[in-house]
């Protein structure tokens, strides 16, 4: 069986959905041509850095890397994508109370074409590779929830703070994905499985946490924060 035209099923289409969910509660709050711009923006930087990134992933799985290479093109991967984040965020256009819903945005943009240019066009659907498909949510929550906390950061002026949260869990999610690919690779099904659940676990509490806990506290306003502590 195969699962063809990746790009809608398994990242745009789900992008949107958690785009949608993100932004229900904070209507008026921001500026929706923005929210569009983030999208496209981060869908575009999305393909020209996993394309890149890419290229370097498909020879390191293929030869079976020690854990050090695996942790040195995590945190080079992690960096480069946080990095892009935290300039495009930091633009004047960005500069609003809703720059933490745009993070989001952007987040999920970059991420809806992972899923594409991990697998190719199509993937043949095998008991094999099954856990691999929940790797694209993964990345997709992840990514969303470390925009939110770098324009959390931007917004509430703890830029240094936020984006090094953000990086250190976006190392994780490398670490993770990079090792699931690696025994699906060579045909270890278990193991593959079991990083790739943790991986999808991970996501979900991490994007639960942002969710409930950093994206009100960004979006509160400067006045809502001084009532606050009245």
């Amino acid at each position: 069986m195969e699962l063809n035209t990746l790009l809608l099923p398994m990242g745009i289409i789900p992008s949107l959905f958690v785009l949608y969910f993100i932004v229900g509660r904070y209507e008026g709050r921001f500026r929706e041509k923005l929210v569009f711009l983030a999208f496209i923006v981060g869908f575009v930087i999305g393909v020209i850095i996993y394309a890149i990134e890419g290229m370097i992933v498909y020879p390191i799985v293929s030869e079976a890397p020690y854990i050090d290479i695996i942790l040195l093109f995590s945190f080079i991967f992690s960096f480069l994508e946080q990095i892009a984040k935290f300039a495009a965020l930091n633009h004047p256009k960005m500069n609003d109370e809703g720059v933490p819903i745009y993070g989001g945005t952007f987040g999920l943009g970059f991420s809806s074409v992972f899923a594409p240019l991990l697998f190719g066009k199509t993937i043949e659907i095998t008991f094999e590779n099954i856990p691999l498909i929940t790797i694209p949510f993964a990345v997709i929550l992840i990514n969303c929830s470390t925009g939110i906390l770098i324009g959390v950061g931007i917004k509430r002026v703890m830029k240094i703070k936020y984006f090094v949260l953000s990086l250190l869990i976006s190392f994780l999610m490398w670490v993770s994905l990079l090792i699931a690919i690696i025994y699906s690779i060579s045909w270890n099904t278990l193991l593959s499985m079991i990083f790739s659940i943790y991986l999808l676990l991970f996501s979900i509490i991490i994007f639960a946490v942002t969710y409930k806990e950093q994206l009100p506290f960004g979006m509160l306003s400067r006045r809502e924060i001084r009532q606050g502590m009245l």
